[in-house]
């Protein structure tokens, strides 16, 4: 093996490790997404479906885990939002509906981002991988074969 090809199988070695190390990443930030998704779509069926409730009425309201609880709705056309940092604002029902709907549009849009940047280095990984293979042929093939005794 030259010194050429050396350099040449590390520097494919290393850039498929960071490759996959980038992919894991993506990966994990995709799943986080998913899961805030979920979550401010369940919050987003739960606004419409208080939107057009009473004073005192009663329904069940999901807390999460499919565990469900009877709840008296004391003011249904007002609701407690959280805004980040620990910040809650009281807001009517259409505006608090606007502001999670806009939050699960930009999610939806990362998320998509997320899933094409991860096929695109899927795609690299796989080329580095084919690269490798060939220049492992190339240094095998190149070698003489060893004597038997």
């Amino acid at each position: 093996m030259t010194d050429d090809q050396q350099r040449m199988l590390q520097k494919i070695y290393t850039d498929q490790q960071l490759a996959e190390s980038s992919l894991n990443l993506l990966q994990q930030r995709i799943e986080v997404i998913q899961v805030y998704l979920s979550n401010y779509k369940a919050g987003l069926r739960v606004l419409e479906e208080i939107e057009n409730k009473k004073d005192g009425e009663e329904m069940l309201m999901n807390v999460g885990g499919s565990i469900f609880v009877q709840a008296k709705l004391v003011s249904p056309d007002k609701v407690t939002r959280g805004i980040g940092s620990g910040i809650r604002i009281e807001q009517n029902i259409e505006d608090a509906k606007v502001a999670v709907a806009e939050a699960v549009t930009k999610m939806e849009q990362q998320h998509e981002s997320l899933n094409q940047d991860y096929q695109k280095l899927l795609q690299h990984a796989s080329a580095l991988n084919s690269q490798f293979q060939q220049l492992a042929a190339q240094i095998q093939a190149a070698q003489p074969p060893a004597e038997e005794e």
